[in-house]
């Protein structure tokens, strides 16, 4: 999911790990946080591509107004199909929030540790059906090669970007797996292949398989490696998943139904 452009050196999730190297590890990725509907308030249902600015850019409000409205604890992480609350004086009507809202998944209303994950009947996507089966193969092939679940894979990139490899962030994170490219060149080098692309979708689909297989390893949970791809992986080890980092791992983990 884009995000504003405000530094976060949380985004730097791996320094604990890699810094003796002088590595810089980062991944760019759809996170969470409470929103609830009200009917005094118009919504809006985050779109892939969409940031904070963006969408106050189009409703004519301040990014600040969002933030408060929505109780944004990191205004930089938004799950697509998450509805937020638009303040009164927006340029919307509720019948056009209403449409927007229907348009995409919605998003669980809590952000506690224990949060429900979001409840969708079914994926949603922009790809045409030749480019969802390209894109699953690949998935299927890289879940293989570095030996972690197909489902998990392929929910977690659903999660990232809805399987687009034309998705590049504001932050600069690239495509399916949504990797900065600093991120990418770290993880080619680990691999032996240094001429890894983020850029090429194939190879973004296998770092992206392999960072899965690297996290499982480090964090030895599922649940806690799921929150890594969020939250970082020096921060789960340090101080322990977070409310937003469970969301999103509970929001993972329920999407994996659709791809066994």
């Amino acid at each position: 999911m884009s995000r504003t452009g405000q530094r976060h050196p949380h985004r730097l999730w791996l320094r604990l790990l890699v810094a003796a190297s002088g590595m810089a590890l980062g991944v760019a990725v759809l996170a969470a946080g409470p929103a609830s509907a009200a009917t005094k308030h118009a919504t809006h249902t985050v779109q892939t591509g969409e940031n904070l600015t963006t969408i106050a850019e189009r409703y004519g409000v301040s990014t600040a107004d969002l933030i408060t409205l929505n109780h944004l604890a990191d205004p930089n992480h938004l799950l697509v199909g998450r509805i937020l609350l638009l303040p009164s004086q927006s340029r919307s009507s509720s019948a056009s929030a209403s449409s927007d809202s229907s348009a995409s998944d919605s998003s669980s209303s809590s952000s506690s540790s224990d949060a429900s994950p979001t409840v969708e009947n079914q994926p949603w996507f922009t790809l045409t059906a030749a480019q969802r089966r390209a894109v699953s193969r690949e998935l299927t092939r890289a879940a293989h090669e570095f030996g972690v679940s197909v489902s998990l894979l392929k929910a977690l990139t659903y999660t990232e970007s809805r399987w687009r490899q034309d998705v590049v962030s504001v932050t600069g994170a690239i495509g399916v797996g949504q990797l900065l490219p600093s991120t990418a060149a770290w993880l080619a080098q680990l691999m032996g292949e240094p001429d890894l692309s983020p850029y090429v979708r194939k190879d973004n689909i296998r770092m992206s398989a392999f960072l899965l297989r690297w996290l499982l390893d480090h964090t030895h949970s599922r649940r806690a490696a799921i929150a890594s791809y969020y939250q970082g992986v020096g921060a789960v080890l340090q101080t322990g998943v977070s409310d937003g980092g469970a969301l999103y791992a509970s929001t993972v983990s329920y999407r994996r139904i659709w791809f066994f």
